[in-house]
């Protein structure tokens, strides 16, 4: 496990460098346009989420690297197991990043006053810091959501196939599905009701922790559970 590990993080290095770059540009033109530091790691994280899920499954493809890797000393369990490990790497590292960057800028505009009043806007203080949190939790589920649908197809099918239908399939499961729940009224009445009051029990601390906690808990149960499907699938592939 170790050994695929550390081979899929070499693969994907400087993917990954490309990755935070484009990011950091993302977040930057985002965090101008609302004038807020707080969406650095939420972006971040759920690009580096979304798109490491994609780019690592793109190398198997190149070069008949998918097929060498098990010549070598790892087995189909091990990269499977290491595909997912990489993947909440590059998540975890957009998020380390992202709160970086969010907090220097904090610091900055709480020690200096900067130019057209956006001190006002970027200035430290702990509901801001709350609100990073909490965005930055919701966006590692819908990271870890998107990265556990994707990444057993890619393993049934490979990489060709798979860029096929994919993008009919997520945006079937994350746009249709939640704009027809919607139309349906489904989510009206009492399921507003329940989103009000739990949005005012996460600006509790204890609300805060215990949602950030319950949704970093469902984020690892999707991804556990997609790591099951995706043995099962990538165990029976021919290569």
């Amino acid at each position: 496990m170790k050994r695929a590990y550390l081979m899929e993080m070499n693969v994907l290095r400087g993917y990954a460098t490309s990755l935070l770059a484009t990011g950091l540009l993302v977040t930057v033109l985002v965090g101008v346009g609302m004038k807020t530091a707080i969406v650095a790691p939420a972006v971040l994280t759920s690009m580096c989420f979304m798109m490491g899920a994609i780019g690592s499954s793109v190398y198997d493809d190149q070069n008949g690297w998918g097929s060498y890797r098990l010549t070598l000393p790892v087995s189909k369990r091990d990269v499977v197991l290491s595909r997912y490990a990489a993947i909440a790497t590059l998540g975890l590292i957009g998020s380390a990043v992202g709160f970086a960057v969010s907090l220097a800028v904090m610091g900055l505009a709480s020690a200096v006053e900067l130019p057209g009043g956006l001190s006002e806007f970027l200035a430290f203080s702990g509901e801001r810091v709350a609100g990073m949190a909490f965005a930055t939790a919701v966006c590692v589920l819908i990271g870890s959501a998107v990265a556990s649908v994707v990444t057993p197809v890619y393993f049934k099918l490979g990489q060709t196939k798979a860029t096929q239908f994919l993008p009919t399939v997520t945006v079937g499961l994350f746009v249709v599905t939640p704009m027809l729940l919607g139309n349906s009224g489904i989510l009206e009445g009492g399921a507003f009701g329940l989103v009000t009051d739990f949005l005012t029990f996460v600006e509790t601390p204890a609300g805060l922790a215990a949602s950030m906690a319950a949704l970093l808990a469902a984020s690892l149960l999707m991804l556990a559970a997609s790591a099951v499907v995706s043995l099962g699938l990538y165990g029976r592939r021919e290569l």
